[in-house]
């Protein structure tokens, strides 16, 4: 589908010229991934290249001689091997519109708005103005899904698309981050590290409000930390730098004063048992955590509201030991007052690492 969408794409831009320049070649081998020589864009960084090919940044300094810190030098060539090859970005020239910002630019490009600046330096000035051309590197790939994007029904629709992740939760950063729309239906508790990537921010939305919709729970539904605007480090987390995770407080029982730590005994499981069903029900979640010792409360709950054997091997780790590889919620130290939600890479995310 997405090829088509490209094809498509490519065939009928508007108000875009593109310049075209095919620079991706494969040789198959058998003991071997496919040789590719890669032709470097501006602004493009090894480690920017190395989540984008799914290879290890010293497979790149090695096959082409590079010392770790080096800076790529636009149009050299660069050799890798590997089993993913997306379409490489493509030198435009974009005509700005009225109401026009770089932010707008870079979003409907699969760019980054502080690249675009750079790109156009010396051509354009800070502020643009109708007819102007703006130099634009972009990537075919998330350009496609933007323009072909189709929102969800409900609240998360008027979430905008455009934001990706780049890298991995840990080392990772957000690129035209989207915040969690305020809502009677849960509380943000952090609204400037409420920031994410359109798929996650999209199936949050998704997830509180179909958990209220089929529950008749009342209490709070505290959303904590996503990640900030433009992703990085935040707080005392390690993760939460792609805005690709997300932690909500459990829930509490509704005779509970809200205000109160999430200690056991107050929680209320069977509604933190149907809130990770909400989340997995999108289907744009990888991972959930929460301490093994808390999961066993959470599986007694869930048995007592007529969670089947199946349902639960497929969905908690418990009791199989906090390390087996299994279930959708695993093993995480620290994770005893909070659920930490991890969504998935979009298949339009190309640089993005799971």
């Amino acid at each position: 589908m997405l090829e088509t969408v490209l094809i498509h794409l490519l065939a009928t831009l508007t108000q875009v010229q593109a310049d075209p320049q095919p620079d991706v070649s494969t040789s198959e081998s058998n003991d071997r991934a496919p040789l590719i020589r890669h032709i470097v864009r501006p602004r493009e960084t090894v480690e920017q290249l190395a989540y984008r090919y799914k290879v290890h940044p010293r497979h790149i300094l090695r096959s082409n001689k590079l010392d770790d810190g080096d800076t790529l030098e636009s149009g050299e060539t660069l050799r890798l091997r590997s089993s993913v090859a997306p379409p490489p970005r493509q030198r435009m020239t974009h005509i700005v519109q009225e109401g026009d910002t770089w932010v707008s630019i870079a979003r409907a490009h699969g760019a980054e708005s502080t690249d675009l600046r750079a790109y156009n330096l010396k051509t354009v000035g800070r502020t643009l103005e109708p007819g102007e051309r703006v130099l634009v590197w972009a990537d075919p790939t998330l350009k496609a899904a933007y323009e072909h994007d189709q929102p969800p029904t409900g609240p998360a629709g008027q979430v905008r698309p455009g934001a990706f992740s780049i890298g991995p939760p840990q080392e990772g950063r957000l690129i035209n981050g989207v915040r969690i729309p305020k809502s009677d239906q849960y509380d943000l508790r952090y609204p400037n590290s409420a920031w994410g990537t359109t798929l996650a921010v999209r199936n949050t939305v998704i997830a509180c409000h179909d958990f209220r919709d089929i529950t008749d729970y009342r209490g709070d539904l505290r959303i904590g930390t996503m990640s900030r605007k433009r992703g990085g480090p935040v707080g005392g987390h390690k993760s939460h730098q792609s805005g690709r995770d997300l932690d909500i407080r459990l829930p509490l029982r509704e005779t509970v004063p809200q205000r109160l730590s999430p200690r056991p005994h107050r929680v209320d499981w069977v509604a933190t048992w149907e809130l990770i069903k909400a989340f997995a029900r999108t289907g744009a979640v990888i991972r959930v955590f929460l301490d093994y010792k808390r999961q066993r409360r959470l599986v007694k709950a869930a048995r007592a509201a007529g969670a089947t054997p199946e349902e639960l091997d497929d969905l908690v780790q418990w009791p199989r030991g906090s390390r087996a590889n299994l279930g959708l919620v695993r093993h995480s130290h620290g994770h005893t007052g909070h659920i930490h939600i991890r969504f998935a890479c979009a298949p339009h995310e190309v640089e993005c690492v799971e």
